[in-house]
């Protein structure tokens, strides 16, 4: 398995800026998810194991693609948060429950049947093969927590850089950069915007005669 060097939590503007004003990682239940093929395959785990709560966090290993921005960032205020992952491993070693892992994908053809047998452990981090563009990297915590959310301090050097969607104003974009330098109280920080829509580099190879 190759080495994880970085994670990408693709989300929108106000998850952003909560994460850096309190300086936390939030673990959401299942139960809101939109994927409910993911969210039963998490509630037949719990009720395997007798586990009371489970909260996840959901992340990509992989590079960049529409369907990232689509779905979890769509719009103006979408963003993408760049972790640096050997600094989130270490972080997530001192906090009991805490679990992580690739996600694996399987066709609907693997899973029937009376011949499939699954690791039980595995079960969080297992999910539909048409998802597999994702290359999903969970974070998962069990335990007795009643509320929808939990939240882990994270200090905000554990965060690489910040791209915010492509599909915000120019000029928007120009004083968000600001404000998320300020917040960050790091002038230095990486904040960028994204060129998936319109990249000029890639236009320009094919432009020129």
């Amino acid at each position: 398995m190759k080495k994880i060097t970085k994670l990408k939590r693709y989300t929108t503007l106000p998850i952003l800026l909560d994460m850096l004003d309190r300086k936390k990682l939030t673990l959401l239940t299942p139960d809101l998810w939109d994927d409910k093929n993911d969210s039963a395959v998490i509630h037949a785990y719990k009720s395997r194991k007798a586990i009371k709560s489970l909260h996840a966090v959901c992340l990509s290993q992989g590079d960049d693609t529409v369907h990232h921005w689509k779905t979890f960032s769509g719009g103006g205020s979408g963003c993408m948060i760049e972790f640096d992952a050997p600094k989130l491993f270490e972080l997530l070693k001192g906090i009991p429950g805490i679990r992580h892992g690739v996600v694996r994908y399987k066709k609907l053809s693997d899973v029937e049947g009376k011949n499939f047998v699954i690791d039980l452990d595995q079960m969080p981090f297992t999910k539909r093969w048409p998802y597999r563009c994702e290359e999903e990297y969970r974070i998962i915590l069990e335990g007795d927590h009643p509320e929808s959310f939990y939240d882990i301090d994270m200090p905000l050097n554990l965060i690489r850089r910040i791209t915010v969607s492509q599909q915000m104003p120019r000029s928007v974009f120009k004083t968000i950069k600001g404000y998320l330098k300020g917040i960050t109280k790091n002038p230095e920080s990486k904040i960028y915007q994204s060129t998936l829509y319109e990249n000029k580099r890639w236009i320009k190879c094919f432009s020129q005669d």
